[in-house]
């Protein structure tokens, strides 16, 4: 499958900006059996994250689909920090809540405490220094503490997430604005998120997708070394047979088009739909991308929003190879 070499980057990245990421969230559990309740529910490894150093996770059911995605950080022993979409909080709240009967273990919604906000853009980190004595410098690295977590996101060091507690550290937000630009609007953090390949669950696509039709397998929201969690086996199945037939691609929409996600697409002339938008945004330049999950026939025949639609969308590189079973 070819990619299409259109330039899809904003054209307002020029330089580092603040963001409040008000569709983001964060779910505390806390007890003694925290880091073992999680690690029996995710899909990834939580009894043996290192210190300073968070991990990406998914809770499925138990057909392997896809509940939440999640990162998550360790505060302590019995302390653990997820971060989700905030559309998709009580579910997996609720979800996780049938589990915890048995555990000691506290579950609750810790949005209120924590403002959650996005700094990216050539030159952030030289900013953030301003502000943090140890800036972190690895992909899902991070430092500090209980009042405030500064997270990298990318290998290049211009992409970071801050959480604060409000009531510890009263004052930090105010010295973010001053020592970054403000941006009003989540859409361009969206655009990085879609550009790294990283798939967000949201209330459109809970329990409908498994994770390697998300790539989660590539992106390391899977280990497949752990022991067993919801949906496991028909994870490990599918990873062992090699039969992921459906993954996630980027694409960019024709001129003046939108999408949302949970939405399908079509081959030309076909009235069943051959892959679903996953994630989409707009780059503020009139161009839309999106994350869909499909086949590798159905990406190369070409994708369209509508049976009738005359103009494909166009296949965008991702930053990592995507394998097809």
């Amino acid at each position: 499958m070819s990619a299409s070499s259109t330039d899809t980057r904003s054209s307002t990245a020029n330089g580092p900006t603040l963001t409040w990421l008000q569709a983001e969230a964060l779910l505390e559990v806390t007890g003694r059996d925290a880091v073992t309740f999680l690690h029996n529910q995710a899909s990834c490894d939580l009894k043996h994250l290192e210190p300073g150093r968070a991990s990406y996770g998914t809770f499925c059911n138990p057909q392997g689909r896809v509940l939440a995605d999640f990162i998550a950080l360790a505060l302590g022993p019995e302390r653990m920090l997820l971060r989700l979409r905030r559309d998709i909080l009580d579910g997996t709240l609720a979800a996780l809540g049938r589990f915890a009967l048995f555990s000691k273990v506290t579950l609750s919604a810790a949005s209120d405490e924590w403002r959650l906000l996005g700094c990216q853009g050539p030159g952030v980190a030289a900013s953030l220094r301003q502000l943090f004595a140890d800036v972190p410098a690895a992909d899902l690295a991070w430092s500090g503490g209980t009042g405030a977590i500064l997270l990298q996101l990318d290998g290049s060091g211009e992409s970071f997430e801050v959480w604060i507690n409000r009531a510890e550290q009263p004052d930090l937000l105010q010295q973010l604005e001053a020592a970054l630009p403000a941006n009003a609007s989540e859409v361009g953090w969206e655009v990085a998120t879609l550009r790294r390949g990283i798939a967000r669950i949201t209330a459109a696509t809970t329990g409908e997708l498994l994770p390697q039709q998300l790539n989660y397998d590539l992106s390391g929201h899977i280990n497949f070394r752990k022991g067993c969690y919801p949906g496991q086996e028909v994870i490990a199945r599918m990873h062992y047979k090699g039969k992921a037939k459906r993954r996630l691609v980027l694409v960019q929409l024709p001129a003046g088009a939108a999408a949302s996600a949970g939405e399908p697409l079509y081959l030309q002339g076909k009235e069943q739909p051959a892959a679903q938008v996953v994630n989409a945004a707009a780059t503020g330049d009139g161009i839309t991308l999106a994350l869909v999950t499909t086949t590798l026939t159905a990406a190369e025949e070409g994708l369209y929003l509508a049976p009738d639609s005359t103009e494909p969308v166009h296949t965008q590189q991702l930053p990592y190879p995507v394998p097809f079973g």
